[in-house]
């Protein structure tokens, strides 16, 4: 729903419903005010009538002047045929007299009679008594009547300010709830913008939180939502590079391995036949062909973490092999490969082919840092409580920064040219595969020093 449905849906009700309380406010306020003025009056002149007819005052024509004035109503005295013979109004006395003499029966048996009088257009409020013969045989009735137009104009006046700020209130609470609807809505339409985003895949736009009720959750939500669908993405992309990289990988061993093998093949019919001269070269050309075929193994086990086929290895021999396949390429690059090997390390149930790609990912990762030259050493030994054995990389280079090295096996970013990053990732899972661990230290050579920990065949669970 767009904010403005939602809007109208809340700011609609609330300005109806204050429309018909102010409203209906003005009109019984109004309402209330005319007749409490016109009940004063009602009161003022039945006193007045009460007074004159108790026989207190004498009915003469100054008396009554100066109580006509007192109260602000017209008083008239009326003989028991009903006609007027004092009076202090000063409208049409023969209306007066017509209107009385219409209404004079309505009075017979009550004492006191309240009624609305018109005159000439005129709305008056009379109240009229009847009197005793026996106070002044002249004088039968007693009547005061006033005007109510002051009272009608007073009360118009009173309902044009009541009005007015029935009105002003109207508009200020209507503004009140224009704001509250629009704190509500408004965040909800950045909410819905942000999702939006998300869906076309922008995963890195967030929410602003400005609140801490229930929208304010919502935003903490999408928030973190965001944030899930961002590593969600980076898992699929790796997947997916994963995925194109083990049919790269397919590909390469198949159209490198099968011509590697028939070069192998015809080296070893060379030298079944070749002269003494001769055996050298061909021996190193065996290494290395066999070199090659480990740079192949290695670049298939980046698509294969299959389960290790465990044989019992020692880890020197293993070594030294290596060392011996890779040592002319690392002394033409100016590296020194130094051993520094344990020889009561005791031979353990490992994967051969797993282990040896450890070791090269190890030592061209340390090769590629020293591209001018320097130190690379490889040790092995005994874990201090004899459950496991273990073999290091050293070199001198410029060593792994302190705030890199808790992601650098679970980051794929390499910043050689043409790397991928996969080196030492495949490294911690090929010896998690052997239920040990790799670890990241500072070389006493001056550059990095990784430490692989394998446990002893009876050590692992």
């Amino acid at each position: 729903m767009s904010r403005s449905r939602i809007y109208r849906r809340l700011f609609t009700p609330y300005v109806l419903v204050l429309l018909l309380g102010l409203g209906g406010a003005w009109f019984a306020a109004t309402q209330l005010f005319s007749e409490t003025l016109e009940k004063r009056l009602q009161t003022q002149l039945v006193h007045t009538v009460e007074m004159l007819s108790s026989g207190i005052f004498p009915y003469t024509r100054q008396l009554i002047d100066r109580l006509s004035r007192l109260v602000r109503a017209d008083i008239a005295l009326l003989d028991p045929q009903g006609v007027i013979v004092v009076s202090t109004f000063a409208g049409d006395l023969r209306q007066l007299q017509r209107r009385l003499n219409e209404i004079r029966p309505d009075t017979t048996g009550s004492h006191t009679s309240i009624q609305d009088l018109e005159i000439a257009g005129q709305h008056y409020l009379l109240v009229w008594s009847s009197v005793s013969e026996a106070r002044d045989p002249r004088v039968a009735y007693i009547a005061t009547l006033s005007d109510l137009s002051d009272i009608h104009m007073t009360s118009q006046r009173v309902g044009m300010w009541l009005g007015t700020g029935a009105l002003s209130g109207l508009l200020l609470f209507a503004w009140i709830g224009h704001r509250v609807s629009r704190s509500i809505t408004m965040p909800i339409k950045e909410l819905a913008h942000m999702a939006s985003e998300i869906a076309v895949g922008n995963r890195s736009i967030r929410a602003k939180i400005h609140r801490s009720d229930e929208i304010g959750d919502l935003a903490a939500a999408l928030n973190a939502m965001a944030v899930k669908l961002t590593d969600y993405d980076h898992e699929i992309a790796e997947k997916s590079r994963m995925a194109t990289l083990g049919r790269m990988t397919a590909r390469i061993a198949h159209e490198i391995r099968n011509p590697l093998t028939a070069i192998k093949m015809q080296l070893q019919l060379l030298k079944e036949t070749a002269s003494a001269q001769n055996m050298p070269v061909l021996n190193s050309l065996l290494d290395e062909t066999r070199r090659l075929e480990l740079i192949v193994l290695s670049t298939l086990q980046h698509n294969k973490t299959a389960s290790p086929v465990f044989t019992q290895t020692d880890i020197n021999s293993l070594i030294t092999e290596i060392v011996q396949l890779l040592r002319l390429q690392f002394e033409h690059q100016q590296l020194q490969l130094s051993l520094s090997l344990d020889p009561g390390v005791p031979a353990t149930a490992m994967d051969r082919d797993m282990i040896t790609q450890i070791l090269l990912n190890l030592l061209l990762n340390a090769k590629d840092e020293l591209p001018n030259g320097g130190d690379i050493r490889l040790s092995t030994g005994s874990t201090d409580d004899g459950s496991g054995i273990w073999f290091a990389t050293d070199d001198s280079g410029p060593g792994i920064p302190q705030h890199i090295r808790s992601t650098l096996f679970i980051d794929p970013a390499s910043a050689k040219p043409g790397g991928f990053g996969l080196g030492l990732r495949l490294c911690r899972e090929l010896a998690e595969l052997h239920h040990g661990r790799i670890d990241i230290g500072h070389s006493d050579l001056g550059g990095a020093r990784f430490i692989v920990t394998l446990p002893l065949a009876g050590a692992r669970p």
